[in-house]
């Protein structure tokens, strides 16, 4: 039963509160309907209410078609070791920028680059970071050879923002964060850990009726990790899923646990706990999940946008109709949708850990499907 209201909840995040259901032949369909499915998602980039390194989008966001002029080598002093400030005075919007093995990048401040690519070491931490928030922005982000990307942040914020700049990596494409193995042998890694949470997600101990601005929870939000400000949903329980879930932002935490929210319930959520028969141990429960939706590590970038076909590429699998070159006109396709993807090519490992990854997806572009 659980397994079950979870699947629900989440088609209901990702579709809110628009049809969101297409075939391959839909195309026509699914893209008069993107721009009313966009609207009903949610981005922290997008949420005027959210918690912004200052000047992040003034930097970052639509700075148009501006690939990068030149390709910059990061020269560390003789310890190996650079910050983002030093780095910034090498490179900037114009450059790709790489970190060469062995030199290792501390970032310290926010870093806006044409694009990035990490032979050395990139390490991220609580430590090296000095403001409660910081990006890095860039038209993609490759890690290659035996490069590393260590990212551990739990008490500060960090964004890695990807630009739609037409930066093109030979592999990785456009709009790309992950790692490459361009040769035999390479072990590219990358190994991101954001806010460790206890729980991400607990029941409702009571009913959560509307008007109710008060939640309770089976377990105690303090313990699980959760936070003033975090963004937390609540599962629908109407029958026939015929229901609509609910979002919130925890406005205070009281000593057992119980979230005070910053708006009242619109619907009833229900909260029940049936006995098991005579000696039975375990009770049934038919309770409404509550998700804490919040991560400080976000992967984040420019909005979709939908690129015309090209009839003169070449299809990279025969019968596929598509080409790792671009977006390849189909039977079925005149139009790709291009999001940041992330990606783990051809060899080396990929951890990414409590962190929110959004603006993701491509459809029908360099070969490439994925998804947040």
């Amino acid at each position: 039963m659980l397994g079950f209201h979870r699947q629900l909840f989440l088609s209901f995040l990702l579709v809110a509160k628009s049809s969101a259901l297409f075939g391959q032949s839909d195309e026509g369909s699914y893209l008069q309907k993107f721009d009313s499915i966009q609207a009903a998602s949610y981005s922290v980039i997008d949420d005027p209410d959210a918690t912004l390194p200052p000047d992040l989008l003034s930097v970052c966001k639509d700075k148009g078609n501006n690939p990068p002029a030149r390709e910059v080598v990061v020269q560390a002093d003789s310890s190996g070791l650079i910050n983002s400030s030093a780095v910034s005075i090498q490179c900037s919007d114009d450059s790709v920028c790489v970190i060469p093995f062995g030199t290792t990048l501390q970032v310290d401040t926010s870093l806006s680059l044409a694009a990035l690519i990490v032979m050395g070491i990139v390490e991220w931490t609580d430590d090296t970071q000095l403001n409660p928030s910081a990006f890095i922005c860039a038209g993609y982000i490759a890690v290659e050879g035996f490069g590393k990307w260590e990212m551990d942040l739990q008490s500060k914020d960090a964004f890695a923002y990807i630009k739609d700049n037409g930066a093109v990596h030979d592999k990785l494409r456009s709009r790309g964060f992950g790692s490459v193995a361009l040769n035999n042998g390479d072990y590219p890694t990358i190994d991101i850990n954001g806010r460790d949470l206890a729980r991400t997600w607990s029941l409702l101990s009571k009913p959560l009726h509307q008007g109710d601005d008060r939640i309770e929870l089976m377990h105690n939000a303090i313990l699980m990790g959760w936070r003033v400000g975090d963004r937390i949903a609540v599962a629908p329980t109407a029958k026939l899923a015929t229901g609509h879930g609910e979002e919130f932002t925890i406005t205070s935490i009281e000593e057992n646990g119980s979230l005070l929210l910053n708006k009242v319930a619109q619907y009833d959520h229900q909260s029940k706990f049936v006995q098991a028969p005579s000696g039975g141990q375990h009770p049934a429960l038919l309770s409404a999940e509550v998700i804490n939706l919040s991560r400080n590590i976000v992967i984040t970038g420019d909005d979709f946008k939908h690129v015309k076909c090209d009839p003169t590429l070449p299809e990279a699998v025969p019968g596929e109709e598509t080409s790792v070159l671009g977006c390849r006109c189909s039977s079925f396709r005149q139009y790709c949708t291009n999001g940041l993807h992330t990606a783990a090519m051809h060899g080396g490992t990929a951890s990414i850990q409590n962190t929110r990854i959004e603006k993701c997806g491509q459809r029908g572009v360099e070969g490439k499907v994925s998804h947040s």
